[in-house]
């Protein structure tokens, strides 16, 4: 009889929830619930090398943060800057080839990006210092570096170090990086110290924001428009709490002196606030900027006044059982006419390490939507999407760990067209997650990096490497 009873409320569970997709989206909703891949290429883009990046530390599935790795193709497709785990930056040529590598001391690799001429490549890191570096792509040496420690602080007892973990320019090569610093206080509530700085392509710090103190918010993403006149970020605050800083979106001046507006997002049932750690991106044009809430629910919003377009919530959070499960909403991301948005892993809203009765129809997945909303496609992978990033009309994209299934053979480096997301090809691993992804502007290349897993029996699979990947001719 229980059996019985389970299924029903599975089948009534998938039900509701097509229904709710087809009132949502309109009957053009594609929903795929299974895309376990064979392990085989289909051949449209062949291996160009992999190599071992080093030992690290291997994490199982109970493991909410996981190891990563950060790849980046130059702006001219000629080169791929590495950062590891291993506290390593690589730079190869996209044959193969190692151009320098150099080993960036005691601190932890949070960020990279190359610059806008491709001239060099920018590091962030989490350390005593909280650096950011600039190494030439010639040779790997340091042409500047700077510091947040000193509006962000340290306290080297506990452990809690200034980071700088994301980096973006614009067209003209001026740098935006967005530092950090995490507290977590002995009686369970959180501290956050942040502060985004702008740079140019020389070093000098030219804009702060705030200029005369730190966001109070978890602020880990910035986006910055093609024309370098606008700077978006979202906050992530993970308890309720008073802060200064208590919206959801904030778009900056590009001289990172005023707030051209701010946005409140109401929250949804059962959360108690509103997160977007992974948010926002700008169109090149600077006239549209997406995000992504953590509880399913993507906007695109007009630039200028704030206004929101839409809304489209395409991983709501259910009760059943109960039990309250999610997928969260993780990646926003503009691509030409199209805003594409991923969800991760079902988790259970009451413990995240809890079991769920079912896994979530829209974990795991990507939507693509034009720029009025509508819902073009959507492809559903069967395991985390761990990094997206995408070129001219192709995504590549990073398949982990499913903490349900704990299938390992969903992992890989996966291709799909935008907006068609139609799978062109996938690089499978050794066994452990894919946890980081590149392809170049043009498509010609793609990357992905592996990190090992440890499975419930004990058992390590995979290992810490990167794989290059380039489009064979026709």
């Amino acid at each position: 009889m229980q059996k019985f009873i389970t299924t029903g409320i599975t089948l009534l569970f998938i039900g509701t929830l097509g229904l709710l997709a087809a009132h949502i989206f309109g009957m053009n909703s594609h929903m795929s619930f299974s895309s376990k891949q064979s392990g085989t290429q289909t051949g449209a883009y062949g291996k160009v090398m992999e190599t071992v990046l080093g030992q690290i530390e291997v994490y199982n599935y109970q493991r909410m943060g996981f190891n990563k790795g950060f790849i980046r193709f130059s702006p001219d497709s000629k080169f791929l800057a590495v950062g590891s785990e291993t506290g390593e930056v690589l730079l190869y040529t996209t044959k193969g080839s190692l151009v320098w590598r150099k080993n960036m001391g005691l601190g932890k690799l949070a960020a990279l990006e190359f610059s806008s001429d491709g001239q060099s490549v920018l590091v962030g890191e989490t350390s005593q210092q909280g650096w950011i570096f600039s190494l030439s792509v010639k040779d790997g040496s340091e042409l500047w570096r700077q510091s947040s420690v000193n509006e962000l602080g340290v306290n080297i007892k506990e452990k809690t170090y200034p980071g700088i973990v994301a980096i973006r320019t614009d067209a003209a090569g001026m740098i935006y990086a967005v530092a950090q610093r995490y507290i977590k206080h002995a009686d369970g509530h959180n501290e956050y110290a942040g502060r985004i700085y702008k740079f140019t392509p020389a070093g000098e710090q030219v804009g702060t924001f705030p200029g005369n103190h730190n966001l109070d918010s978890w602020v880990s993403w910035i986006s910055v428009a093609a024309a370098g006149d606008k700077a978006a970020f979202a906050t992530a605050n993970f308890d309720v709490a008073k802060y200064k800083y208590d919206q959801n979106i904030y778009c900056l001046d590009g001289q990172l002196k005023t707030v051209l507006w701010s946005k409140y997002i109401d929250v949804v049932s059962p959360y108690q606030n509103v997160t977007m750690r992974t948010s926002t991106d700008i169109t090149p044009d600077g006239r549209y900027i997406t995000g992504i809430a953590s509880d399913g629910r993507c906007f695109l919003f007009d630039s200028e006044q704030g206004q929101e377009v839409w809304r489209r919530s395409i991983s709501q959070p259910q009760k059943i059982g109960g039990v309250y499960i999610n997928a969260t909403g993780n990646y926003s991301q503009l691509l030409g006419e199209y805003a594409v948005f991923t969800t991760g892993n079902t988790y259970n809203r009451a413990n995240w390490q809890l079991p769920t009765p079912v896994e979530h129809p829209n974990s795991n997945s990507l939507f693509v939507f034009d720029l009025q909303g509508k819902l073009m496609n959507n492809y559903k992978f069967g395991g985390m999407i761990e990094e997206i990033a995408a070129g001219n009309t192709l995504a590549a994209l990073a398949i982990g760990r499913n903490v349900r299934s704990k299938d390992p053979s969903v992992h890989g480096l996966y291709i799909v067209t935008i907006p068609e997301t139609h799978l062109v090809d996938y690089a499978a691993t050794s066994g452990g997650p894919c946890v980081a992804a590149a392809i170049s502007a043009d498509g010609q290349y793609a990357a992905g990096i592996e990190a090992p897993l440890q499975l419930d029996d004990g058992q390590v699979i995979g290992e810490y490497k990167l794989t290059l990947l380039t489009q064979k001719k026709l």
